[in-house]
């Protein structure tokens, strides 16, 4: 278990929602400065306090909060609001079903109801509707579990999703999982992930009591506690691809240790029985940690929440933890000699190009410290890093950064500051979050995905993936040159001069 974690106490589940991330853990959405800066900011406790002045855009809740729930199996979702929150479903449908291919699971669409609020809803309130809808999808598609997205308007209003839910939990066979995600209640898109596990583990994480044995059965007993005691949860998350899957669970496999992924894209069953697990491994902390607590405050199941296994320090860093919680440090030091000489020998013909190349890494706190401290590792110069949100769980990575006046920006969006850092520090490479990279390019920066669910990023194939990625990029950068020199940005040139920190208001002592 992690320093950072020991001595938490999680008693939400008796509320219908979550606290927000605010009242909930230490964490940051607006700060500009440097790697020193920002730790000592975290240190003191006074970045916590930073806000906005103005804020260009950033993410929705229901968004992160859909993403987790909609990859269940035999799943029926409601997203309770106006028809523009639905938007994201259409086009993540393939994605979806390709997801459950790569991952062999039952090639199924998603299946996503909407209530469509309109202005006559927002003054009599939408529950009718959503009665109806609660209804039709018990009567039409016989699903496993029913999951309600609560969308900002219908928190507005005060719609008691959570009453009507209970009246009709009587009346249809599907579990209904109420998944509060108003956006308008924190400034941490992150919460949505947050919401999503509320619902979950109050709804879906029952197990079922077995029955004793009516002949006692001794051997029988001894292996089924021999497989629980062995048994791990490798809690995924939306950018882990099957590739990483398949990599991590090689890793673990490797140590004796049976592995379970979950829990996108498992079955309300295999979610129902989280808690039957010795151990549960978090990959992505701003993902999991509300999960995890809860399952360990109710089970008593232990936890790793250390580091995310991108790059060679992290990943063996990452196994070195798992192996110490079931008394296996021989073995995993074998392992990770092994996987190390193989790697770091297919890594040489890439240092030569990468030794000396410059790189800035934009996305989720954690990949991006692990994702450039890999890059470090590789001989290139870390520029800076433009992260989502900041807290306390990646505060020890920022020693990981060589430079320690290395720019960093936390910022949920807001694109037109980060383009003025870029702008300036020019990096030979941007490595960034889906969605940042037609901004970057029509800059003229080589750009290479964070993430993606059909490559490799995590453990020691997926640092081979990655470095082998970032060569291939600077190795041919006519694309990014001709879009620059053909389609501009939308800022004058007097942006590109100004603070790119301005809006950002600092709390003060």
């Amino acid at each position: 278990m992690s320093k950072l974690t020991e001595g938490l106490t999680y008693h939400y589940l008796s509320a219908e929602e979550p606290p927000t991330r605010e009242e909930r853990i230490e964490a940051c959405y607006a700060f500009g400065g440097s790697c020193s800066t920002l730790k000592t900011g975290m240190g003191k406790g006074c970045t916590k306090f930073n806000s906005r002045k103005f804020a260009q855009g950033g993410g929705c809740q229901l968004t992160l909060a859909l993403g987790i729930v909609r990859t269940f199996q035999n799943v029926v979702v409601i997203i309770h609001g106006p028809l523009g929150c639905g938007s994201n479903n259409l086009g993540i449908a393939g994605y979806s079903k390709t997801s459950r291919i790569l991952k062999q699971k039952k090639a199924s669409d998603n299946i996503w109801l909407h209530t469509n609020l309109d202005e006559n809803d927002v003054i009599s309130g939408g529950l009718e509707k959503l009665r109806e809808a609660v209804l039709y999808a018990e009567r039409e598609y016989r699903p496993d579990a029913i999951v309600i997205g609560n969308s900002c308007t219908p928190g507005i209003i005060g719609d008691d999703i959570d009453g009507l839910l209970d009246e009709l939990s009587g009346q249809v066979a599907a579990k209904i999982v109420p998944v509060h995600c108003e956006g308008f209640k924190s400034k941490f898109v992150a919460t949505g992930y947050d919401s999503a596990y509320h619902g979950l583990l109050r709804k879906l994480v029952d197990p079922v009591k077995r029955y004793e044995r009516t002949i006692p059965d001794e051997v029988a007993d001894a292996a089924e506690k021999d497989i629980y005691s062995k048994t791990v949860n490798l809690l995924n998350v939306g950018s882990t691809s099957y590739g990483d899957e398949v990599e991590l669970s090689r890793l673990l496999t490797a140590l004796g240790l049976n592995v379970r992924v979950m829990p996108l894209y498992a079955s309300i069953d295999e979610i129902s029985r989280m808690g039957e697990a010795a151990l549960n491994v978090s990959i992505c902390a701003t993902h999991d940690d509300y999960l995890i607590g809860h399952l360990k405050e109710r089970f008593g199941t232990e936890y790793i929440i250390d580091t995310l296994p991108i790059g060679i320090k992290n990943t063996n860093q990452w196994l070195r933890a798992i192996a110490k919680f079931f008394k296996l440090e021989d073995e995993v030091e074998k392992l990770i000699a092994i996987e190390t000489a193989q790697l770091k020998e297919a890594l040489e013909p890439f240092k030569k190009t990468l030794q000396g190349k410059t790189v800035f890494v934009g996305g989720g706190e954690t990949r991006i410290f692990t994702t450039a401290e890999f890059f470090q590792s590789l001989g290139m110069e870390v520029l800076g890093l433009k992260s989502h949100n900041f807290d306390r769980f990646a505060v020890p990575l920022i020693d990981d950064i060589d430079d320690p006046e290395a720019v960093v920006a936390v910022a949920p969006g807001q694109p037109a500051e980060e383009l003025v850092i870029l702008n300036r520090v020019r990096p030979d490479l941007y490595v960034g979050h889906t969605g940042a990279h037609t901004w970057v390019t029509k800059l003229g920066i080589p750009t290479i995905p964070l993430f993606g669910q059909s490559f490799n990023y995590m453990g020691y194939s997926g640092a081979f993936e990655l470095a082998r990625k970032a060569v291939k990029k600077l190795q041919n950068t006519t694309f990014a040159r001709k879009i620059s020199a053909h389609v501009p940005l939308p800022f004058r040139p007097a942006w590109y001069e100004s603070n790119p920190f301005d809006n950002i208001k600092e709390a003060e002592a």
